[in-house]
């Protein structure tokens, strides 16, 4: 499966599996990138904000409140659930007004030069047209508009989920773990994010390395719980309860030398990108 399929597979992904991504995966893992994006992309008062890929509003909302009362901010993405769950939720006090849009990232419904920064958090490995989905980004931004983009490094470099693809390759077979880390994975390397900057036209490129923590319950359910809001999804309902039981027990195996005082305690890796149209 390539990371497209998996964005094709939010699309069609229902609500349920959608706050199931919200309540486990948003605060563990994406919330803390999602401040670290923004802090580096230094959003000041009175900007308009464009969040292609936004998925629940993670970072719309902080960008939002970085932009203040003067500022704007608009939200993009293709699913209807993930755009749903966004519109639930409420801004920080004295944040600027959102409007999400449902549409895919290479056709943006949003003006020509209309925005100061554009912000594209794990969103840019899924596009089945990136370099189109970058060529949209860099019409909306303003001369000298700014964009940060974060993508997720090697799935070993996130030991609780490469514990996790380790247990679905033991116990479902290697089609199946080949499926799930080739969705939010399949994009590892910083000098292919530099490569397509530049031949969208963007210039003062540059990619930092970057690790933060990350803490799961150690109860095997809570990150099995996740794969239901993945490409892997459909696949999981063929599954017998005899082989999901067997998958519990194989991922409590694999990830217990990261269990500390009851928790799984791991770290993530990404590629964060920042450009200048």
């Amino acid at each position: 499966m390539t990371s497209s399929t998996w964005g094709a597979s939010f699309e069609s992904a229902g609500l349920s599996a959608m706050q199931v991504y919200d309540d486990v995966l948003v605060p563990r893992l994406f919330a803390p990138w999602a401040r670290l994006l923004l802090d580096e992309l230094e959003i000041e008062e009175g900007e308009a904000v464009l969040d292609v890929a936004c998925g629940p509003g993670s970072v719309t909302r902080l960008a939002a409140a970085a932009a203040g009362p003067r500022g704007r901010v608009t939200g993009c993405d293709l699913s209807p659930a993930m755009l749903a769950v966004a519109r639930t939720k409420r801004a920080a006090a004295a944040s600027a007004p959102i409007d999400y849009h449902e549409a895919p990232a290479d056709r943006l419904p949003v003006a020509d030069a209309g925005y100061d920064v554009a912000v594209c958090q794990q969103g840019l490995q899924f596009f089945a047209d990136r370099a189109g989905a970058l060529a949209e980004m860099r019409r909306a931004l303003r001369p000298n508009g700014r964009i940060g983009i974060a993508v997720w490094s090697t799935i070993e470099e996130t030991p609780a989920l490469a514990a996790l693809e380790a247990a679905i390759r033991e116990v479902l077979g290697d089609q199946l773990a080949d499926k799930y880390r080739g969705g939010p994975w399949g994009m590892p390397r910083g000098e292919d994010i530099v490569e397509l900057l530049e031949a969208a036209g963007f210039t003062a490129i540059r990619v930092t390395h970057r690790t933060l923590p990350l803490t799961f319950d150690a109860d095997a359910s809570q990150l099995i719980s996740t794969l239901a809001a993945s490409g892997i999804a459909t696949d999981l309902e063929e599954v017998s309860p005899t082989a999901r039981k067997r998958l519990a027990e194989t991922f409590e195996r694999n990830v217990s030398e990261l269990v500390i005082d009851g928790t799984i305690q791991s770290e993530a890796a990404s590629h964060l990108a920042f450009a200048v149209r």
